[in-house]
């Protein structure tokens, strides 16, 4: 592999790290940041992040790692680390704690339900025959309990945002290696990846989603059976 290739797989596998990492420069100004780092700057303003480096960056150039308990949105991390190699730009790294990651206010009122039917009733409200979808279903993904009326309402904010969308790609599966305790029982997680060319904002505090990079969203969902 050449070294352009290897620069090229580099930025990639760092694009999709499960940590985020934003890019300052001295004025605070975001350089740089990938797709987990949209989501905390989703969630968090830019000010309090530089001022969060800065207050953890070392005394002199180089990298400092400092463990922490910082709760953004709905993820946990546990510690951050910083680095500047001269006075223009500063960068940090915070490291997810994924074992402590949170799902807030978890209705009791749960059915079996099937995820792509859910979905697919909120795309026959929300979308017509213009709009070209692309569906990734893990067919081997069973029925499990979820809020289904909860659910369907967060879907259709979504949807609703979407109306106008010329393509859209869902791609449902089992997030590999993740998992979210629940009352001291853990659960592995159920991945939405709703992806298109248009920014998604919504607020709801019982489902643990964030901003894809490029435009969409991406929906976390506790697998209970």
């Amino acid at each position: 592999m050449d070294e352009g290739m290897n620069e090229l797989l580099y930025k990639e596998f760092f694009e999709h790290s499960i940590d985020p990492f934003i890019l300052f420069d001295s004025q605070g100004n975001v350089l740089e940041y990938n797709s987990e780092g949209e989501y905390v700057l989703s969630k968090i303003s830019k000010s309090e992040l530089f001022n969060l480096a800065v207050s953890h960056a070392s005394m002199s150039f180089g990298f400092k790692q400092t463990l922490l308990e910082l709760d953004i949105g709905h993820s946990s991390f546990c510690a951050i680390n910083v680095g500047y190699i001269d006075s223009e730009t500063i960068g940090l790294v915070l490291h997810k704690n994924l074992c402590n990651k949170k799902y807030k206010n978890l209705s009791s009122n749960l059915q079996y339900a099937n995820i792509f039917t859910l979905v697919d009733i909120a795309i026959n409200t929300h979308l017509d025959d213009r709009c070209k979808i692309v569906k990734e279903y893990d067919a081997s993904i069973p029925e499990f309990k979820i809020n289904i009326n909860r659910f369907l309402q967060f879907l259709n904010k979504v949807f609703k945002q979407l109306e106008k969308a010329k393509q859209i790609r869902i791609v449902i599966k089992i997030a590999t290696g993740e998992s979210v305790v629940i009352e001291g029982k853990r659960y592995q997680i159920l991945s939405i990846d709703i992806k298109t060319d248009k920014e998604i904002e919504v607020k709801d505090e019982e489902f643990i989603f964030s901003p894809l990079k490029g435009g969409g969203i991406h929906i976390e969902l506790p697998f209970i059976l």
